[in-house]
């Protein structure tokens, strides 16, 4: 059994956050083990929901927001399956709540879609969400130069704003797979001592989802409005991202070099990040993630 106790305060608003911890451990057999952990977490909102000025001109009235808590649940079974690979099952559930919502009107807005840090509305630390699902996770640790990670999830995020409906946050994309790999080679040879190696990482998620943008009283504003009336109800296109890297470094008696060649997003897939109204062809429109980025670098260690 571990325990604790983790606390914080933030000086601005002084608010407190005091959460206990737990974790419990049943060995089965000498390659099977059963855990049950708990947690409550806290965390601050972005700065900018603090400084931010208000639509209407007023005073920011967001600075006594409370922390965003969550209560954290996590069942899990690993198994060994041999000296140097093992398999992971979990289970778990996440209880929020305190996250900010408006405050002056109930509508769908909350905090936890957010991803920027600049709110201008007067916003009320009491909406909810939650997110619960199941993960695999397979690995098999550094053995004779070659690793991997490979874990799937399948998951529900939910909220509710001010108006108490239950939607769909916009990271529910229902699923999440992951591989990573690698491999080393070692060349030997007198007194030139050499490891080549090689990665791969593979990241399969389900769409982020979007608000769908309201295309006439866009064009009447003469900027991206939604229908907030059905706040994520869309799903975007599947993300796929495959990132690869090459590595080759040479042992010297009192130095060390590494050229390496880094592919992130080595196909140049054009993910699909969101969608907004173009005022110049009065169009709706995607915007696309990052795209392919090759990252050569050299380094020498003394």
């Amino acid at each position: 059994i571990h325990a604790g106790l983790h606390s914080a305060v933030f000086l601005l608003n002084q608010k407190y956050a005091l959460e206990p911890r737990a974790a419990l451990k049943y060995t089965l057999s000498e390659r099977q083990s059963l855990s049950l952990g708990y947690g409550l977490h806290s965390q601050m909102q972005p700065l900018g929901v603090y400084f931010g000025k208000m639509e209407d001109g007023t005073a920011n009235r967001n600075r006594n927001l409370n922390w965003t808590r969550a209560h954290h649940l996590v069942l899990s079974y690993d198994q060994a399956l041999s000296k140097n690979r093992h398999l992971k099952t979990e289970l778990y559930y996440q209880n929020l709540f305190d996250a900010p919502v408006s405050a002056d009107q109930r509508d769908a807005f909350s905090m936890l879609n957010e991803i920027e840090g600049f709110v201008t509305r007067p916003l009320v630390s009491n909406g909810r969400g939650r997110n619960y699902g199941a993960e695999l996770t397979l690995e098999q640790f550094l053995t004779k130069g070659f690793y991997f990670l490979l874990s799937s999830s399948l998951y529900r995020s939910e909220y509710q704003g001010s108006d108490r409906v239950w939607r769909n946050t916009r990271f529910n994309g229902g699923y999440a797979n992951n591989l990573v790999l690698g491999k080393e080679w070692d060349f030997n040879r007198q007194n030139k001592n050499r490891t080549l190696g090689f990665n791969l990482k593979i990241t399969s998620v389900g769409g982020l989802r979007d608000t769908p943008v309201d295309l006439e009283a866009s064009k009447a504003a003469g900027y991206t409005l939604r229908d907030e009336t059905r706040a994520f109800e869309e799903k975007m296109p599947d993300y796929f991202r495959l990132d690869l890297g090459f590595r080759l470094r040479r042992n010297y008696e009192h130095l060390t070099t590494t050229l390496s060649l880094d592919l992130q997003n080595a196909t140049n897939r054009a993910n699909i990040g969101g969608r907004y109204y173009d005022d110049q062809t009065f169009e709706v429109k995607y915007w696309t993630q990052t795209p392919l980025i090759p990252v050569l670098a050299y380094k020498v260690e003394f």
